[in-house]
């Protein structure tokens, strides 16, 4: 059985996934790794996986929306990954038997690009700007980074990101700051923030309602595919 490698930037969206493989049984065959949320990083450790023995790479966590519409807790299925002008092709056997596995589900799914910015898009201008080059339904930080190395090394790639931050919202400073690079969240250090920028406090509360949705779908999510190694 293929030996599966899957990235996240966050630490909370690994610690999702490992908690439904271990009740599943299959944890020697799916092997977690959180990157943190940096393309760098991101490459490193999906290297460091496929030098392990993983054999087909998936990017798996949060991502922001680049269309308005694009509500809270949709899942994205991505046919491309797109850096500027530069473009990588996700696994589309793969993608069209994950979208068979997953059948009628509880939460929306949608097909389409995935664009890579790091740093984030944070307002909602860089959003637009971003999907007017790329025509990218939802962004995120690390999937390209895993994606070259797929690339790279010729083995299998995808992506499964859901969204949290909206396209018309901004993402506050003290939700960025909060970010530790290995994709932990300093709760401290997002209240001190939010204490230097209280106008912040809208935005803020928005964007956990909002990563809650998104939290929701990634449990759904690995539900159903860690019994069934996410249908590699």
């Amino acid at each position: 059985m293929t030996r599966l490698g899957i990235v996240t930037g966050m630490q909370f969206e690994a610690d999702i996934l490992r908690a439904e493989l271990a009740k599943a049984g299959s944890p020697d065959s799916v092997v977690v790794a959180c990157a943190g949320p940096s393309y760098v990083s991101a490459r490193r450790v999906a290297a460091e996986l496929l030098d392990q023995g993983s054999e087909a790479l998936l990017s798996f966590g949060i991502a922001g929306a680049l269309i308005e519409g694009l509500k809270p807790g949709t899942l994205l299925i991505s046919s491309q990954v797109v850096n500027w002008h530069l473009t990588i092709d996700t696994d589309q056997a793969w993608a069209a038997r994950m979208t068979e596995g997953l059948g009628k589900t509880r939460f929306a799914t949608e097909a389409g690009r995935l664009a890579h910015s790091d740093p984030p898009a944070v307002t909602p201008a860089d959003k637009r700007a971003l999907h007017i080059m790329t025509k990218a339904l939802g962004v995120d930080m690390e999937s390209y980074g895993v994606g070259e190395i797929a690339r790279d090394r010729g083995v299998p790639f995808l992506t499964l990101r859901v969204v949290a931050d909206g396209a018309t919202r901004i993402l506050p400073s003290s939700a960025l700051a909060a970010a530790n690079p290995d994709g932990t969240v300093d709760t401290v250090r997002a209240l001190t923030e939010l204490a230097l920028h209280p106008w912040e406090f809208a935005d803020m509360v928005r964007l956990g309602l909002q990563t809650s949705a998104a939290r929701k779908t990634l449990r759904n999510l690995a539900l159903l595919g860690a019994p069934r190694l996410f249908f590699v």
